[in-house]
């Protein structure tokens, strides 16, 4: 299992991962699944390969006590802070994210509710702006999706996009410990 969990990403910098993982309580994250074993994702809702990975981890999300914390911020594109607040400002944030990434999946389903500028809140845009702030903290690696977590003897991991092979997916996330 070791060589397949070390392909599926470039050599660990445990520097950058223990820096944001300290700084993690700063980021407001949305919770998928319930468990110890804690994987946290940055993503922008514009980033394919952030919706690559949210597709690829559906069938892992609450197995063997796997809880996934997305944290969303909006560094791709002009609409991803549209799109960022529109999930910050649901009444349900894992639903409305739930339903951003869905479509962007199968733009036959229904198209979420976008607010304008002028609709966005100043907390969510603090929010937002905290998020990133959290995200730089992983210094070169400042990209999405960007996943961190604890390893099972507890050592901070830094995963830079996904894996694009399920076996190696599974290895890597027998890897996150609580």
């Amino acid at each position: 299992m070791g060589a397949d969990v070390a392909a599926a990403r470039p050599a660990p910098d445990v520097a950058a991962a223990a820096q944001v993982l300290a700084h993690l309580p700063q980021a407001t994250a949305i919770a998928e699944g319930r468990g110890t074993r804690v994987l946290t994702v940055f993503f922008d809702p514009n980033c394919p390969y952030c919706r690559q990975l949210y597709r690829d981890l559906r069938p892992f999300v609450g197995k063997d006590g796997l809880q996934i914390d997305w944290v969303p911020v909006a560094i791709l594109a002009p609409s991803s802070l549209g799109k960022a607040a529109a999930i910050l400002q649901s009444a349900d944030r894992l639903q409305a994210f739930r339903e951003m990434e869905d479509h962007a999946l199968d733009p036959n389903l229904p198209a979420p509710s976008v607010p304008t500028a002028s609709q966005i809140r100043a907390t969510t845009r603090q929010t937002l702006r905290a998020n990133e702030a959290v995200l730089k903290q992983a210094g070169v690696y400042y990209s999405v999706p960007l996943a961190v977590y604890r390893n099972r003897a507890g050592q901070p991991e830094l995963l830079l996009g996904g894996p694009r092979d399920d076996k190696v997916l599974a290895a890597l996330l027998y890897t996150v410990g609580p």
